[in-house]
């Protein structure tokens, strides 16, 4: 069996004879699958999985598909939802599996119309799987960072007086292209001056002036999976300024965080220790987030590594470490690692020095 095939086999161990689990989500298609594409159901019964998709894709699955399985074609006389009819009338499916984050009410009720004497069981069997990456998939997520980190030195160089946001995250973002990236995981953070203090500062059309922090928080998607990297340059001279001393206090609070990392613990204990250094400082209030998000095909998925996240790491899960401290109006701090729990402790699959 391939590891795709695997994936189906973990699923149908945790269904009953009457249960069928349907997959909407992209990334979870992709990942019980191997297809690419962006519009595609799975329905996985005890013995079979169906395919569901519209013509624009069933080449792609022809060509990407590492299953065995049922193409079903999506048509103007074939709608979604009567193709799920068909295909659970008569196999004595009871209960329809799939997670409520990821269907709209309106198909939820046409399912209901449509599929009577179904009920829905919501449960997060792919999310929960997909938490624990295997060696490819590690492996895969950090040569992602290889060339995102490749994209922040260039960064770094291509940073000038008088030069936009903007203008700084495009250079970097067709770099990131050029280098193999198939697109941005997410929209690229460079902010600089008083806009480092927001967490989610967009590139803006503000221009980067000298003596001023500029915070890069990007990543990249490639081989159906994501990195996240975040740095900040400081534009001119920062020894002996507050943000020098801010600068420590979150790189020390990064190092901890990592350090509590080991299969067993509440995800919750990694953030209190990034916390709890920054707490002392007397930064508490500055740091407004979480201190990291799982990373793997989607850039922001399980676990939350948070103060009220009970989910316990286990080997194989890949989160990022990200603690920051923001004062308003003058600018802020973060950095950020992806990390793999190993049985050791924590593996740290970034590479990038912390130096302003």
């Amino acid at each position: 069996m391939n590891r795709f095939e695997l994936r189906l086999e973990n699923v149908r161990k945790q269904m009953k004879a009457n249960e069928a689990l349907f997959a909407l989500l992209p990334e979870d298609v992709g990942y019980l699958t191997g297809f690419t594409g962006d519009s595609a159901y799975c329905l996985v019964t005890a013995n079979e999985m169906y395919f569901i998709t519209d013509g624009r894709f069933t080449q792609q699955y022809r060509e990407e598909t590492q299953v065995n399985g049922y193409l079903m074609e999506i048509s103007p006389g074939n709608s979604l939802t009567n193709i799920l009819a068909e295909l659970v009338s008569g196999r004595s499916i009871q209960y329809l599996l799939l997670n409520p984050d990821d269907i709209k009410v309106s198909l939820m009720r046409k399912m209901e119309g449509d599929i009577p004497g179904v009920r829905f069981k919501f449960c997060e069997v792919i999310r929960e799987m997909r938490m624990i990456k295997d060696e490819i998939e590690i492996e895969t997520i950090r040569r992602n960072l290889r060339i995102t980190e490749l994209g922040y030195h260039y960064a770094l160089r291509s940073v000038e007086e008088g030069k936009t946001e903007i203008d700084t995250a495009a250079q970097l973002e067709h770099y990131l292209r050029i280098q193999g990236a198939e697109k941005m995981a997410f929209d690229t953070i460079c902010a600089s001056g008083s806009r480092s203090a927001l967490p989610h500062g967009r590139a803006s059309m503000k221009k980067i002036e000298k003596n001023e922090i500029v915070l890069f928080d990007f990543g990249i998607l490639k081989d159906g999976y994501c990195s996240d990297f975040t740095r900040c340059l400081y534009f001119g001279k920062i020894l002996g300024s507050e943000f020098d001393k801010i600068h420590r206090i979150v790189l020390e609070a990064l190092k901890a965080a990592q350090r509590a990392v080991r299969p067993g613990i509440p995800a919750k204990l990694v953030h209190m220790a990034a916390f709890d250094v920054i707490d002392r400082a007397g930064y508490g209030a500055f740091f407004t987030h979480s201190t990291g998000h799982g990373v793997g095909m989607e850039v922001h998925e399980a676990p939350r590594i948070a103060t009220n996240c009970e989910t316990v790491l286990r080997e194989g899960m890949v989160f990022t470490v990200e603690p920051g401290i923001y004062l308003p109006g003058r600018g802020g701090i973060r950095l950020e690692d992806v990390i793999a729990v190993r049985a050791d402790g924590a593996e740290v699959l970034t590479n990038t020095s912390y130096d302003l």
